[in-house]
């Protein structure tokens, strides 16, 4: 495109002498980093010991085997794990003899207390002991290296050998024979013949041998080599060439290893190392690596054809590991301390040299100076459009400002637009035959000398409207990248749209693969839109991804993506898959510093953001001089292969990992550890390993930074299913798994036998308690009951008593009104008659009615003393105390007071009773029932004589009162003995009484606890006598 503007005079004079400077100062700087990374191993990074005693490398599960003299070593490229006798119970010294691989491919290891130790995948298992010789380990053990078959033939028929065995190269033919290289002699043994006398092939002195399929060389001792048939004993020279691109091949003064498992012989001379491949007739020598150390003594050699890795097993100095670098770094050689070392844009020039963005111009190695589209720095974004035309924007001579530039690769002139303010930083796309562009001021397109403007943006928001990119996203629709978020300008309609806006973080790539847009942000990772639907994209485990630089396709199905931390390659059929069917994971392989890069972080903001060179090169610029990728040769180091448990903690105790599926965790472990083995000679960045426990839906990531372990805590009882996977690189699904079912015991009081025996404690206790409620509930009601039946038997009885009482007391007042009242009144008439009529009267009738007023008075004494004492003694409140006293005593206070009614009758009152005699009772009842008893006796006798005696036995006293008296009949008695006693004026043949007495005696019988018995016949007197406890033992 032509313009029509061009650059004023004096402008233009100040940018060709610029220009003419640049050009003298700026070189061809080239820096090409190693092509490899050597890494060493010691005891100071992990190996427990510097010596090394045999190496294998199992390229089925990735892990390389050594011996050492502390214990046999498993490394996956990442840790060591040490078999030794502490964790390892059948290692019997720590000391190994050897570590080789038989004829079958097992790997074998031997201690010197003649263990036989078997690879088996992950760890070591046990094979066998043989007994030592002499004190040392079995010769014969050597046959281990042919067959276990071998082995035990040799030990049950020894032989006779004269040479070292251990230190003899062994080259295995079959099960069953080896050719051993030792003493510049070689010698075949087999099962066929235990003891070989020396091969002779036509004289020459053969120091090693190698084997390549079923061809046998030797190399004789001025290094020639040679096919040697065994059989025949013949040799033929072998000429041996490098391949295309390798070094001359030269095996003078050379090492030659080969071990069993060997499928090619690896050779070293100096600081190179050569791979033989025997094609056809032909043996091709394919240079390995041109660094290994030639200050070592090197014992052992191993080399994976799969990952590209060399690894030497030294005498004294650990283990080196080589590998090649996947990526090239190029740096300036030297630099000046004013210049930049680090890039952004850059331009492919002839001869696969780039020209950055600084001036600079590198490639792999120095070449004649090219010609320069243009000279001087130029901006971070360069557009190449399809009429050959190349844009940048650089600052104008003034320094004023930046403006933009077309260099014309067909006429090599450069045109400037001073009239077109741009940055560092601007969109440009050409369609249509117009060119549009986007500055902070707006997009517009290119008209004359000018920008047209179809957009413009508001001044206070260019400070964050830096364009990083811009793109037809779709036909007619221009997007471009901004820190104001991803704008889309409709060319038709004239509008614009805001497909993406992230506050605070800028949008600084675009990239469009079919129907899909692939968005790169500078802290928020990256987005694909597609169809409508705008998706953020799943992340690498560390998130370096957030900062997504650029996308760069290849022509093999990869995508590169640079960012801050490092460079990826992923898949796009992975990533269009995870975008269509929202994928948790993709893989993306990290390239970093193992890789060959010696700066990770990586520039973007920038277009092209990586170059693809016209070789399929791709050069992506960084901090420090810029990284070159070939996708075509790029073998990526997957971490694929198998996933194995190597050890299980529970609480720090160990279980064997093969016996877990039988058993249960005790049910308070708190911890369980579960340490993984697994091949690790990818970046650590690369190893994703989640797991599931119990969950077919969730995968929670395993932190490997430390070590490859698992840990579960605090898990409750029953039943799990532990899955464990690791990503093993591009493809869907492309997982290994590992699988593990173990338990938690319940604890017990969590068993169901135990909330069957709460369920039935708690149930009896229910029942218990409700049957000692209700027991207790029938006892009290039984209580009740009784307390009722008491009570209302109490009552009864009180209501008895009050009702006999009330009898009584109704008797009583009949007799006060009759018995008291009529003689008060016989008194009163008598006593006024002896007053008034005293002259009338003779002296006869004065002493008759003076005899009956004394009787009647003494009748009404008696009769009030007991209505008194009755009445005393109905009171049940009133409290009684026993005493002890003495008997006759008491009876002669009583008799005292009735001598004179006896004498007035002239009887005769005894008192019998023991003058020695003691009571102990309640004094004052038994007073008043004696008292009783004798005015009763007095009353009913009228001549004769009263008697009283008292006698004691086993604990209780009888009273007895004997009178002459008028007696009574068995009716009379039965009746006055009586519960119910009918009180009646006329008791006994007319003799006048009341019969109140006896109610008296009997109530004092209840109280004192006595009994009462009365012996009479009619005429013949009455014997009563009263039996009561007399001791303080006795009852009351």
């Amino acid at each position: 495109m032509m313009p029509y503007i061009g650059i004023e005079r004096r402008c233009m004079m100040r940018l060709i002498l610029l220009l003419l400077v640049t050009i003298f100062l700026r070189q061809t700087i080239i820096a090409q980093a190693p092509a490899f990374q050597t890494r060493y191993y010691t005891t100071e990074n992990g190996l427990p010991s510097n010596g090394i005693k045999g190496i294998e490398w199992d390229e089925t599960t990735g892990f390389l085997w050594f011996g050492t003299e502390a214990g046999v070593v498993r490394f996956n490229g990442i840790d060591f794990k040490t078999f030794n006798k502490e964790n390892t119970p059948f290692i019997g010294s720590e000391r190994i003899a050897f570590v080789i691989r038989n004829n079958k491919g097992s790997i074998y290891a031997t201690d010197l207390m003649g263990n036989v130790l078997k690879v088996d995948k992950n760890k070591l298992v046990f094979d066998r002991t043989t007994p030592l010789k002499d004190g040392v380990v079995e010769p014969a053990l050597y046959g281990l290296i042919v067959s276990n078959e071998f082995l035990n033939y040799k030990i049950r028929y020894p032989g006779t050998e004269s040479y070292p065995v251990f230190f003899a190269q062994i080259l295995v033919l079959s099960d069953t024979s080896m050719l051993v290289f030792g003493q510049q002699q070689v010698r075949l043994v087999s099962m066929t013949n235990p003891r070989p006398a020396p091969l002779d092939f036509g004289g020459k002195t053969i120091k090693t041998g190698f084997r390549m399929g079923d061809t046998v060389f030797v190399v004789s001792e001025d290094d020639r080599i040679f096919r040697a048939d065994v059989t025949s004993k013949t040799l033929k020279t072998v000429q041996i060439h490098g391949d295309e691109g390798s070094r001359e091949f030269n095996s003078k003064g050379a090492r030659f290893f080969w071990e069993n498992g060997y499928k090619n012989p690896i050779v070293i001379n100096k600081n190179i190392a050569w791979r033989l491949i025997s094609k056809g007739n032909d043996v091709i020598a394919e240079e390995i690596c041109n660094i290994v150390p030639e200050n070592v003594l090197i014992r052992y050699v191993q080399y994976s054809e799969e990952k590209k890795i060399l690894f030497i097993g030294t005498d004294s100095r650990g283990l080196i590991v080589i590998s090649r670098n996947r990526v090239e770094t190029i740096k300036k050689k030297q630099s000046d301390k004013n210049a930049k070392n680090s890039f952004y844009s850059q331009i492919e020039l002839p001869e696969n040299i780039v020209l950055t963005n600084e001036g600079d111009i590198m490639g792999r190695q120095e070449k004649p100076q090219p010609t320069r589209p243009v000279n001087g720095r130029l901006s971070h974004n360069i557009y190449t459009t399809e009429d050959s035309l190349l844009w940048f924007s650089r600052e104008i001579a003034s320094g004023n400002y930046h403006c933009l530039y077309c260099y014309s690769y067909k006429t090599h002139q450069t045109v400037g637009y001073p009239k077109i303010e741009t940055g560092d930083n601007f969109g440009l796309i050409s369609l249509a035959g117009k060119v549009y562009v986007t500055t902070e001021k707006g997009l517009g397109f290119l008209q004359h000398d000018s920008l047209y403007y179809l957009t413009t943006t508001a001044p206070e928001k260019r400070i964050s409207a830096i364009v990083f990119d811009m793109i037809e996203s779709s036909p007619g629709i221009l997007s471009y990248a901004s820190c104001n978020g991803l704008i889309n300008y409709n060319i038709s309609t004239g509008s614009t749209d805001t497909l993406l806006s992230l506050p605070g973080y800028c949008i600084r790539s675009l990239w469009k693969y079919g129907d899909y847009l692939f968005i790169g942000t500078y802290g928020k990772g990256y987005y694909v839109y597609s169809k409508g639907k705008l998706k953020p994209m799943p992340l690498d485990k560390n998130n370096f991804l957030l900062y997504t630089h650029c996308f760069v396709p290849d022509n093999y199905g990869g995508c590169w993506i640079s960012t801050n931390r490092g460079l990826f390659r992923a898949s796009l059929t992975d990533m269009i898959h995870a975008y269509e069917n929202d994928a948790a994971n993709v893989y993306y392989h990290y390239i970093g510093r193992n890789d060959g890069m010696e700066i990770t972080e990586m520039n973007g903001g920038c277009t092209p953001c990586a170059l693809q060179m016209k070789n399929e090169t791709i050069s992506f610029p960084t901090m420090d001089g810029l990284v070159w990728v070939q996708p075509k040769l790029f073998i990526p180091a997957l971490p694929d292969g198998d996933i194995f448990i190597d050890e299980i903690l529970a609480d720090n105790k160990k279980i064997n990992p093969d016996s877990l599926a039988a058993r249960k965790f005790p049910s308070r472990t708190q911890e369980i550890v579960l340490r993984l083995g697994f091949s690790g000679w990818s970046n650590k960045e690369n190893l994703y390993l989640e797991y599931q426990l119990n969950d077919t839906v969730n995968w929670k990531p395993i932190n490997i930074d430390n070590d490859a372990a698992l840990h579960l805590y605090n898990l409750g009882s029953g039943d799990y299913k532990l899955r464990i996977r690791k990503l093993n690189g591009f493809g869907k699904n492309n997982y290994s798994y590992q699988e593990l079912d173990f338990g938690i015991h319940t604890p017990w009081y969590r068993e169901t036998w135990f909330f069957v025996l709460i369920a039935i404690s708690v149930i009896g206790a229910a029942m218990l308690y409700f049957r000692i409620r209700t027991t207790q509930y029938l006892i009290r009601q039984r209580k009740l009951e009784q307390q009722v039946f008491e009570k209302t038997k109490e009552l009864q009885q009180k209501n008895a008593i009050l009702e006999k009482n009330d009898t009584i007391k109704t008797r009583l007042i009949s007799i006060i009104s009759h018995d008291i009242i009529t003689p008060l009144k016989f008194l009163t008439v008598a006593g006024k008659n002896l007053l008034q009529k005293k002259e009338l009267m003779s002296d006869a009738l004065q002493q008759e009615t003076i005899s009956e007023i004394t009787n009647t008075s003494q009748e009404l004494q008696l009769l009030s003393t007991n209505i008194l004492n009755w009445i005393k003694y109905q009171n049940e409140n009133r409290r009684l105390a026993k005493e002890t006293f003495n008997v006759r005593e008491m009876v002669d206070q009583v008799l005292s007071i009735l001598r004179s009614l006896a004498r007035q009758k002239n009887l005769l009152v005894e008192n019998e009773v023991d003058t020695s005699l003691q009571v102990y009772q309640f004094y004052e009842p038994l007073k008043i029932l004696v008292y009783n008893l004798l005015t009763n006796a007095i009353h009913f006798t009228e001549k004769g004589s009263i008697v009283i005696t008292a006698s004691k036995s086993n604990g209780d006293i009888t009273i007895s009162v004997k009178d002459d008296g008028i007696g009574m009949t068995a009716e009379q008695i039965q009746s006055l003995l009586a519960d119910q006693v009918v009180i009646t004026s006329v008791n006994v043949d007319n003799k006048k009484g009341h019969g109140l007495g006896y109610l008296i005696i009997k109530d004092l019988v209840k109280t004192m606890g006595a009994s009462l018995d009365i012996e009479s016949k009619k005429e013949a007197g009455t014997t009563v006598k009263v039996k009561m406890p007399a001791s303080k033992n006795g009852t009351s």
